[in-house]
């Protein structure tokens, strides 16, 4: 009687210049229980060729059957799509660098693949967890602020997904066919990568492309993972950031679809700006979270959509007003 061949899954961890997260990363997967009938494998994505990934990396060679690759060219899609290019699996089992699964992570998301053969994606839950002690007002407006975070909890919500989904995994905790995702590589315009904004979005549209052509995926509530939040990005700043970037794909993502929107709308735009911050202000004054959270929020996407503007139209129209 013919074997069929073992599923090959390969966990890819992209990282740049973090070794000390990176190795709590490594760690988790250490300890994860085996995949029951799969082979698997490690790859970490040096995103600038540094030397403390390497001696981390080097540090679980007996631990885990892990490579490393370096992808000079910076930006989290294009390490991911040098691994895609690289790495020769049946699946493509996506984590970042400041990610702790869960024991039960691997087997839950191999049982997923074996009883969903049809499927080209699976998901997991994402639950924040923050380093130290948060400011006081993060605890109050968290549920507001859960994807800035990479907070991701549909277990109530879904089990499947199609082209009319509206909520879709997050690339912290992701499984993808290989057929698919080498069909439908990462856009590099999208993802974190060098600037002020914190851009994301990749794995999202990647996702959106795959149900766009009748690829389905499928919610896995028992492959859990820890998103770890270092102090730094426990502050007003990088929620203005991430929110900004935000505001950026979105506005990219109009003027894609309309060129020639009007320039009275950019006033529109500059002046509802002008109104949330003005309201953030008012309301850090009165010390109520819930008060501010929502105009800092809106304050900050409308600013990315300003940047995209003006961003397009020193590409497309130089000279013009954006």
């Amino acid at each position: 009687m013919k074997e069929h061949p073992r599923v090959k899954l390969a966990v890819v961890i992209c990282t740049l210049r973090r070794p000390a997260s990176l190795a709590r990363a490594l760690g988790s997967l250490a300890r994860c229980r085996l995949p029951q009938a799969a082979d698997w494998s490690v790859l970490v994505v040096d995103n600038a060729r540094c030397a403390e990934t390497k001696a981390v990396v080097e540090a679980f060679r007996d631990r885990l059957p892990i490579a490393l690759l370096v992808e000079p060219v910076t930006g989290l899609a294009h390490a991911r799509n040098a691994a895609i290019a690289t790495i020769a699996c049946d699946y493509f089992m996506w984590t970042d660098d400041d990610v702790a699964v869960d024991r039960d992570w691997i087997r839950e998301h191999e049982s997923a693949v074996a009883q969903h053969p049809e499927a080209a994606f699976f998901g997991g839950p994402i639950l924040p967890r923050f380093e130290g002690s948060p400011p006081t007002w993060i605890e109050t407006v968290l549920p507001h602020i859960y994807t800035a975070f990479a907070g991701r909890d549909l277990s109530h919500e879904t089990a499947r997904f199609d082209r009319s989904s509206a909520q879709l995994p997050f690339g912290a905790n992701l499984v993808i066919r290989a057929a698919e995702q080498r069909q439908f590589p990462y856009d590099t315009t999208l993802g974190r990568q060098p600037g002020w904004r914190i851009l994301g979005g990749e794995e999202l549209d990647c996702l959106k492309r795959i149900c766009a052509m009748g690829g389905i995926g499928f919610w896995v509530p028992t492959a859990r993972v820890e998103h770890w939040i270092d102090p730094a990005r426990q502050s007003v700043d990088y929620l203005r950031r991430f929110y900004a970037g935000v505001g950026f794909a979105q506005g990219r993502r109009a003027l894609a679809a309309n060129p020639t929107m009007a320039w009275p709308a950019a006033l529109h735009t500059r002046w509802q700006m002008i109104c949330s911050e003005a309201t953030y202000l008012m309301g850090r004054m009165t010390g109520k979270p819930e008060t501010w959270i929502k105009a800092l929020k809106q304050s900050a996407k409308l600013s990315g959509q300003i940047a995209a503007r003006r961003a397009f139209a020193s590409r497309v129209e130089p000279g013009s007003r954006g």
